[in-house]
């Protein structure tokens, strides 16, 4: 298969042999069902392709009749270029028009036009197709295009149409592409011995063998086990081609035609899409305020409202930026072309592209999302991207979302946050700098606040701030909030509790909080090794309780559990760094003491010098050997030893 590829839309009136043509050009009919041979008309899309020297074209024969307009919407909204095909004895007819307008505000750029049925025209007629449609298409993409006059069944000018259409495969725009694709799903098929097949033509993003892929909105995720083009088995298919997808463990029943395979994770369902409208010029009537009218795109058909964003009018020939409110959810990419159509009567009157599909939207001011919308309109890829970051807010965007709404690549992406200075959290999920530091701002608020109401306390439960932040944020962004601010050294987190890092509770206390911290602290620094029990001291005053934690979490209170009784002993630091200075003095190392030499020392019984004793062996403040103590050099206390 060559590189170069081209989809082409196969536009026309019923009957001006659309059918006939591309059998001509490429040997298939594209009449696949029966009702269609015997109606002599086609109601599904038509696929065939074209292969020579320059490339790959794809054809795409959509049906002409009025009625199968939504079939017809669905097969152009992924074509590169069109095929405006008029019946020589018949001139350009309704369909023809409506045709033509929609391949306009599908914004195709590249086309070319075929008389049909050549031979049933003499020149006289043939001059007056011409002239008919010179008027039809100056001022639009196909002013310029030459006019080919051809017959299906003779062969009269098959060729010359065939060698400009390769010219036109080197002359397609080139497309932009995400990372992730959008695939929508137009026809659904077994096959035996392989199980459920998809087609339809890849819109974005490039698909690859086992890769994985969601299937919306079932939500339902499988492999691809094989892809063809053009019914050849290939490794990897790129956006524009009629692509066939085997998927592996997919019932038939659980692919529908409508359904759209995506890079899963890339794309949410919505109700709300904001657009570049364009209104057509020539329209009788335009759609009143909060009248239901139809969005067609892919192989959607959807209601919705529509909404005027700019405070402009919606008249004819208008180009707008829209809200379009959906009656139900759809998937869409970004970057897809549309097009709106009046229920009653059934008339297209606009179509554009879809600039966001992101329902945080909704929470803009209108003045707010018209500025967005703006950006999305006028701006680069860069620009896109950073606009998209900005209205995430602080729920913040995946990475693989803003490589879809951007249409743009990993690197791209990268690159465009970076420059910017957002923030990326864990290399899946990004958010604005200014939103990141006032989230930050907002959680040593709350940290203050906390302190300021729970003098006593060490700080806040961690599930507690994750809960509160939970409401604004996902969980990566909390944590890593959280991980900033400690490295900052704006906070610091001990087991399960987080605080301000330069929290100091007196600056808390009043003058009565203070003069009861100085009294117990008192107490314990007079008494020396024999000290007075919590219960006497404390009691079960609630102020006093907050004074005495207080004293014991700034270290001026050292607790020691006895293990005997059970009990909590409690001592002045300036005790244990006297005690220290004691042994020091009187057993400098390598000497030895005993417990009896311990209890002289410091004047006090058996009931407090064994746990003193144990402490001090714990901190490495002595080495035991038996009956026999050696002191070492003076390590650091553990303060609460309880």
């Amino acid at each position: 298969m060559t590189a170069q590829q081209l989809t082409v839309g196969v536009l026309g009136h019923v009957d001006h042999g659309k059918t006939s043509l591309v059998k001509a050009l490429t040997g298939a009919d594209t009449d696949r069902l029966e009702e269609e041979k015997l109606r002599g008309m086609s109601i599904v899309l038509g696929f065939a392709y074209l292969e020579n020297k320059s490339g790959t074209i794809d054809f795409i024969d959509v049906p002409g009749h009025e009625d199968f307009i939504r079939t017809m919407i669905s097969g152009a909204t992924g074509i590169d270029a069109v095929l405006l095909i008029v019946a020589a004895d018949e001139g350009i007819k309704p369909q023809t028009l409506e045709h033509f307008a929609i391949a306009q505000l599908l914004g195709i750029k590249q086309g070319l036009i075929v008389v049909n049925k050549s031979d049933l025209a003499d020149q006289s007629l043939l001059d007056m197709a011409h002239e008919e449609i010179t008027q039809t298409v100056t001022g639009t993409f196909l002013e310029s295009a030459p006019i080919f006059n051809v017959s299906s069944l003779s062969g009269d000018g098959i060729q010359e149409l065939s060698q400009a259409l390769s010219r036109m495969i080197s002359k397609r725009l080139p497309r932009t592409s995400a990372d992730s694709f959008y695939l929508p799903i137009d026809r659904v098929f077994t096959i035996d011995g392989f199980g459920t097949v998809g087609t339809g033509t890849l819109r974005n993003g490039a698909i690859n063998c086992e890769d994985e892929v969601e299937i919306m909105p079932s939500a339902l995720s499988a492999n691809i086990r094989e892809i063809q083009v053009h019914n050849q088995k290939v490794d990897q298919a790129l956006p524009g081609q009629r692509v066939a997808v085997n998927l592996r463990g997919i019932k038939r029943e659980q692919l529908d035609r409508g359904n759209i395979l995506i890079k899963p994770g890339s794309i949410q369902e919505t109700t709300c899409l904001h657009a570049k409208l364009h209104v057509l010029g020539d329209l009788l009537r335009v759609p009143k305020r909060n009248e239901p009218v139809r969005v067609m795109f892919g192989t959607e058909n959807v209601l919705a409202k529509l909404r005027v964003v700019e405070e402009r009018p919606l008249k004819p020939g208008a180009s707008l930026l829209v809200q379009l409110r959906c009656r139900e959810p759809v998937i869409v990419s970004t970057g897809e072309h549309f097009i709106v159509r009046t229920c009653s009567p059934a008339v297209t009157f606009g179509g554009g592209e879809f600039l966001d599909t992101s329902e945080s939207l909704l929470q803009m001011s209108r003045s707010d999302l018209l500025a967005h919308m703006q950006t999305l309109e006028q701006a680069g890829t860069a620009g896109k991207i950073n606009a998209h970051v900005k209205a995430a807010g602080q729920r913040g965007v995946s990475l693989i979302s803003l490589s879809e709404r951007a249409v743009a690549t990993k690197d791209e992406v990268l690159k465009a946050l970076v420059d910017d200075d957002a923030v990326v959290v864990g290399e899946s999920i990004t958010l604005d700098r200014t939103v990141f530091d006032n989230l930050c701002a907002q959680l040593l608020q709350s940290l203050r606040d906390f302190h300021k109401g729970n003098t006593s306390a060490a700080g806040q439960g961690l599930d507690v701030i994750r809960a509160q932040f939970l409401n604004v944020s996902p969980m990566e962004i909390v944590e890593h909030i959280i991980e900033y601010l400690i490295r900052d050294k704006a906070v610091e987190v001990e087991a399960n509790i987080i605080r301000l890092h330069d929290f100091n509770k007196e600056d808390s206390f009043n003058d009565d909080d203070r003069e009861l911290i100085e009294s117990i602290e008192q107490v314990y620094r007079v008494s020396g090794a024999v000290t007075p029990s919590v219960e006497e001291v404390v009691g079960n005053d609630p102020t006093k309780k907050r004074a005495f934690q207080y004293l014991k979490e700034s270290t001026r209170l050292v607790t020691i559990r006895d293990h005997v009784s059970k009990k909590l002993l409690v001592f002045h630091l300036d005790t244990i760094e006297g005690i220290k200075k004691q042994l020091s003095d009187t057993y400098p190392s390598p000497s030895q003491f005993t417990v009896s030499d311990f209890r002289k020392l410091t004047d006090s019984s058996r009931k407090y010098v064994i746990p003193l004793l144990e402490y001090f062996d714990r901190n490495r403040i002595t080495i035991r050997a038996g009956d026999y103590r050696t002191l070492v050099r003076p390590a650091t206390l553990d303060t609460d030893s309880s």
